[in-house]
């Protein structure tokens, strides 16, 4: 799923696209996404990284004050190299089999989807899963694919091992789901109907908001005006143009 671990990115190295639908967890973007979501609610007590892969969004929880963390996850290598690469006493990393989550009701203070709701078989049944793990006070926080981002970060496939377009294809969420569907390699959303998702679960509280492309990793805009505008995000999130940069909706939400 969608997080994985976390890269030490080496300017000379960077390849001009990673591989369609990869982690979030490089560069900077732990610490930008992490950092809109503490700037909505406290990090924490309990939290779940529900879809944690190889597990630095878990590993990045704890460092950004909770007390402990949990990652889970049905790639059992990848939750392999979670436990190998980040071992401390606060962190925990589980498999299972996508079904049930295999924690009580009310165990945790946070929920983590984080780029992982459009790779689920039922993306309204693990709402209603997290929602289930969460205490009444708690919160569940959401990253997915936007699709006023003009880009589809999955490529595009014409089987699980046949790759139509290995790298992001241009204009493709923008096309009518019908057109894309047989060929897409995972959701995509409109903003407004992510937090339908969300709200079908029963969440009362819903906030909603942009979570950059990192333009570090997305060569199309030149790096002239890639840097200044990725050291101000918040000039671009609040911009009119916003959700057309904006590579995942991003939604708080609450029981």
């Amino acid at each position: 799923m969608g997080n994985g671990n976390i890269v030490t990115v080496t300017p000379v190295a960077e390849p001009r696209f990673r591989e369609p639908g990869h982690s979030t967890a490089y560069g900077d973007a732990v610490s930008y996404r992490l950092g809109k979501v503490e700037r909505q609610v406290p990090i924490e007590g309990e939290w779940l990284d529900f879809g944690c892969n190889e597990g630095a969004y878990a590993n990045a929880l704890v460092e950004h004050g909770a007390a402990h963390a949990t990652g889970i996850d049905v790639d059992t290598a990848a939750v392999h190299r979670a436990r190998e690469e980040f071992s401390r006493p606060e962190l925990r990393f589980d498999t299972y089999d996508g079904s049930a989550l295999p924690y009580a009701d009310a165990s945790y203070d946070g929920v983590l989807l984080n780029e992982v709701l459009e790779h689920v078989p039922g993306d309204r049944a693990a709402v209603a899963e997290a929602c289930r793990v969460l205490r009444s006070s708690g919160a569940l926080v959401v990253f997915s694919p936007n699709r006023w981002f003009p880009f589809e970060g999955h490529g595009a496939r014409w089987s699980e091992d046949r790759v139509l377009w290995g790298r992001p294809v241009p204009l493709m969420p923008w096309l009518p789901a019908r057109l894309t569907q047989r060929v897409a390699a995972a959701r995509n959303y409109w903003p407004r109907e992510l937090e339908t998702v969300v709200r079908s679960a029963g969440f009362g509280r819903v906030t909603r908001g942009w979570a950059l492309v990192q333009f570090e990793e997305y060569k199309w805009l030149p790096e002239r005006l890639a840097a200044p505008l990725r050291t101000r995000p918040e000039s671009i999130e609040n911009s009119p143009f916003g959700r057309f940069f904006a590579v995942s909706t991003f939604i708080v939400a609450r029981p």
